[in-house]
């Protein structure tokens, strides 16, 4: 093999192997948020479209094209000679039609209004995406715990299991605690693989929000509750300059301008010709300017149903304007009260739930170490301290979820991506 083959062998080679880890290496919080923007084709598609909506107000607002013309006029058979006949001639000519003053401004004025509602578009796509990522992070960082959880109970488990057999081979403990003890680590082991399969849910939605085949995350070392003090009333003071509110003002706008436009219509347009005669050497040339009025005379079939249309699609938009408001006031309400009641039982489940899971638990294994409770009390101790523990990181995602389902409704970030997961 030729050297300068070999050679770009091994780099292609090495391009791979680069590529190859820069897959395997796991994702952050704004990492993903980095890949869902750059490649998301629903994003990607919203982009587009709003970029093609900045390229129709130049069209709207230009002059139709001119019309050049060419007329051979000829006498006998088609393109016979000049001078043949004193009424050939040839001609050449240049028109031009010209909207009464105004329309165009308003044609112009009007796709503008509708390229900026599909800019709001987009960003509200952005947003609504962006929370969809971040709820389905949280789900994977709950299952990620949970399965972590699980694991360290499942050990737990298995040492209560020693100390039960230990217990059983001295006379001081009953065959039926091993066997209890055996049956809850198995439990455990169908519980993580449950649990597994949800991660991998919760892995292949991030990853086809990111539009890649597979995907790794990063498991932060701890999982902590946002902070959050703003209030009802600023929230929905903020929903007036979310991107899908604005969407909403800016298409009424536009439909507002579509009405004088419509009112434009029933007023004439106008044209204007220009040509040039050229005859014979014993004639002298012919010069004739023509202006053309347009007249709406069929205004009662054709324009006034024209301004009918633009009146309800400016209705149409103010009714989908206010319904947009109202779902946002109750949109707000709604993750506004989950946040609330998820604060006060995440504090419950601090300060007073766990803490006494956990000393009653600690408190039960001295006991049966000494014999002084059964296994079953044991068990169930510990059954409980499990439960509490992963209803605590549900409400925690419950939590985080509420506040990223917010984020498109207010229209801004309410709290950083990464503070949960640090």
């Amino acid at each position: 093999m030729p050297a300068n083959k070999r050679g770009l062998g091994f780099c292609m080679f090495l391009a791979a192997t680069a590529a190859l880890h820069a897959e395997e290496k796991p994702f952050g919080p704004q990492d993903l948020l980095n890949g869902l923007i750059q490649n998301n084709p629903e994003i990607q598609a919203a982009r587009f479209r709003f970029e093609a909506a900045t390229k129709r107000p130049s069209q709207a607002g230009t002059l139709p094209e001119p019309t050049a013309t060419f007329t051979n006029l000829g006498v006998g058979h088609p393109f016979s000679r000049l001078n043949a006949s004193e009424f050939s001639y040839q001609g050449f000519g240049v028109s031009q039609e010209f909207p009464f003053p105004g329309k165009l401004g308003l044609a112009s004025e009007e796709a503008k209004r509708e390229a900026e509602s599909d800019q709001q578009k987009y960003r509200s796509v952005v947003f609504d995406l962006t929370a969809r990522l971040k709820v389905a992070y949280y789900e994977w960082l709950n299952v990620q715990k949970a399965i972590e959880l699980t694991h360290q109970n499942s050990d737990l488990f298995s040492r209560f299991e020693e100390i039960a057999r230990n217990r059983y081979t001295v006379g001081k403990g009953l065959q039926q605690d091993v066997f209890k003890a055996q049956f809850e680590v198995s439990s455990l082991e169908r519980e993580i693989a449950m649990l597994d399969e949800k991660r991998q849910r919760a892995e292949a939605e991030i990853a086809a929000l990111l539009a890649a085949p597979s995907i790794s995350l990063r498991a932060p070392a701890e999982i902590r509750t946002s902070t959050f003090s703003m209030s009802l009333d600023d929230l929905v003071k903020a929903t007036n300059e979310a991107p899908r509110i604005r969407a909403e003002q800016k298409m009424v706008d536009a439909r507002a301008v579509g009405i004088n436009r419509s009112l434009k219509d029933f007023r004439p347009d106008f044209g204007v010709n220009l040509q040039w005669q050229h005859t014979g050497g014993n004639f002298p040339d012919y010069y004739m300017a023509t202006v053309e009025v347009k007249i709406p005379i069929y205004y009662a079939r054709k324009q006034r149903y024209a301004l009918e249309e633009s009146y309800s699609r400016l209705n149409e938009a103010k009714q989908n304007y206010r319904s947009a408001q109202q779902q946002a006031i109750y949109q707000v309400k709604d993750q506004y009260l989950t946040i609330q009641s998820s604060e006060r039982i995440l504090n419950l489940y601090k300060t007073t739930l766990l803490p006494q899971a956990q000393l009653t638990v600690d408190s039960a294994a001295s006991a049966y170490e000494v014999g002084n409770i059964d296994f079953l009390s044991l068990v169930t101790n510990l059954t409980n301290l499990i439960s509490l523990e992963r209803q605590y990181y549900d409400e925690v995602a419950r939590h985080e979820e509420a506040l990223a389902r917010l984020e498109p409704i207010v229209g801004k970030e309410l709290i950083p991506f990464e503070e949960v997961s640090q």
